[in-house]
């Protein structure tokens, strides 16, 4: 499966409309026990325009990457072994260099009190499995536009105090 993988581009990309096809030169964090999924959200990264994706097999390893490479956005499942995506997700949100990272939170399903523990952790967007890449696209530019709202927002707040 994840030989075919590499060739997933040659028939996704023709099917995107034109407008599918953003460059960001941005990089993105990936993390997800399942590699499949790891190649495949690498993959709709990369037709979105993203030129650097860095993908993990666990929370762990990514936790200490984000802390070097500090991303702009990550992309974290929410089960996961080691370390969960909601673990991840609150040691970002308890270290001021990386508490304003986007950050999109993925599951298969989601009751209540989960999705309530991840808004009042600082999770920025939801993403539910399956997902097609119109749904991701939608997500992923919702949450690097509202990224850059709330750090206008804050720029604006700072000029108006001084």
């Amino acid at each position: 499966m994840r030989y075919m993988l590499r060739y997933l581009p040659f028939f996704i990309l023709p099917c995107l409309p034109a407008h599918a096809i953003e460059v960001l030169d941005r990089i993105a964090a990936v993390v997800d026990d399942d590699v499949v999924y790891l190649d495949t959200v690498a993959l709709m990264l990369r037709a979105i325009g993203f030129k650097q994706i860095k993908t993990y097999e666990n929370g762990l390893d990514a936790i200490e990457a984000i802390e070097n490479d500090r991303p702009d956005l990550v992309i974290s499942d929410w089960d996961m072994p080691i370390l969960t995506g909601m673990d991840v997700l609150m040691l970002m949100r308890d270290d001021p260099e990386l508490s304003e990272i986007p950050f999109i939170l993925n599951a298969g399903h989601l009751g209540q009190d989960r999705w309530k523990e991840a808004i009042k952790c600082g999770v920025t967007e939801f993403l539910f499995k399956p997902f097609s890449f119109e749904d991701f696209k939608e997500s992923v530019m919702l949450t690097l536009e509202l990224a850059e709202n709330e750090k206008a927002t804050d720029d604006f707040e700072q000029k108006l105090a001084s």
